[in-house]
């Protein structure tokens, strides 16, 4: 077998040749070495994407308040009811005397911003809390790993908006070693900074990859809170908008599949220049790290495949914002 095939179905050839004898380094100048007890890693770094900077958050208010359902005792029947006599929001079931009280107690807790107690309605999902956020309270995640359970995380993904732009930042292990370093970056330098993670299937995979690298290292999680079990839950911390989720709720449907890169091309009309599947990243680092030079287009790839990972999901949680 040619060795440039073994990868079946796709083929490694052209990037092999395109970049071969180059580094990383040069294939990114955008990038800074970062260092912190635990060692060092590369950060490569977008500014200035071309994201917008209008994610309408307020309408996922009114994802709530005219929901009906969201109040005791209404389900989908008496809400057709209730609407069709012109009882169509919160607002019009505050002076009613069976439901006024929920609808009131509801309405504060939309006022307040109060998104934890919000959850603890059904029909109330992650997106709809979106009001209680700025723009800037979000960090867009994705991480790239060796192994699909518990291999190491070789390459995290974090888009954020600041005042008036949207960045990229690509953390990379340029060996295994690295990755404790970025643990402990994530850990104390980036987490705090948020309230918020936005992913892609996130719910699933991502956060309890994390956490459970997390936990291999230092026993903890930075995502939970003191008092909760270490192993009950992954995230306590930070509010979760689960695009993956989402997307299959509101395009039920319309859509046979729901990766994210099928969403990109149907939702946003987008077609990635980068072609690497996902499945290939962990045998990609592999090869990479057994020869640099000769491989150093795969890995090329693989940054560039979760670049276009983070630079996606703010565009597609502004689609599932729009009504």
């Amino acid at each position: 077998m040619d060795y440039y095939q073994v990868f079946d179905r796709f083929n490694i050839t052209p990037f092999i040749e395109q970049y071969k004898g180059l580094t990383i380094e040069e294939l990114y100048p955008n990038y800074q070495i970062v260092s912190n007890d635990m060692g060092q890693f590369m950060e490569i770094i977008w500014e200035n994407v071309d994201i917008p900077h209008n994610l309408n958050l307020n309408s996922s208010k009114n994802s709530i308040i005219y929901n009906l359902k969201t109040i005791y005792y209404i389900g989908e029947y008496i809400e057709k009811r209730l609407k069709d006599r012109g009882v169509n929001s919160l607002h019009d079931l505050k002076h009613m005397i069976k439901y006024g009280k929920s609808a009131n107690e509801l309405l504060k807790l939309i006022k307040e911003k109060d998104y934890n107690a919000l959850l603890n309605n059904q029909y109330i999902y992650d997106i709809d809390a979106s009001f209680c956020f700025n723009i800037k309270d979000f960090l867009f995640l994705d991480i790239e790993t060796l192994d699909l359970y518990d291999g190491p995380m070789i390459i995290i993904g974090l888009g954020h908006f600041t005042n008036s732009s949207f960045e990229i930042h690509i953390l990379y292990a340029r060996d295994v070693s690295e990755e404790i370093a970025i643990c402990e970056h994530l850990k104390n330098r980036v987490f705090p900074n948020f309230k918020s993670f936005v992913t892609y299937n996130g719910r699933t995979f991502d956060l309890p990859y994390m956490a459970r690298r997390f936990i291999y290292y230092y026993n903890s999680n930075p995502m939970i809170r003191e008092q909760d079990n270490l192993y009950d839950s992954v995230n306590t911390v930070y509010h979760h908008i689960d695009l993956y989720h989402n997307c299959r709720r509101k395009f039920k449907g319309l859509y046979e599949k729901f990766s994210l890169t099928n969403m990109e091309e149907k939702l946003l009309n987008l077609k990635r220049e980068n072609e690497m599947p996902s499945g290939l990243i962990g045998l990609s680092y592999k090869k990479y790290l057994q020869d640099p030079q000769k491989f150093v287009g795969l890995m090329k790839e693989c940054i560039d495949h979760n670049y276009y990972d983070v630079y996606s999901m703010p565009l597609i949680l502004n689609k599932l914002l729009e009504k």
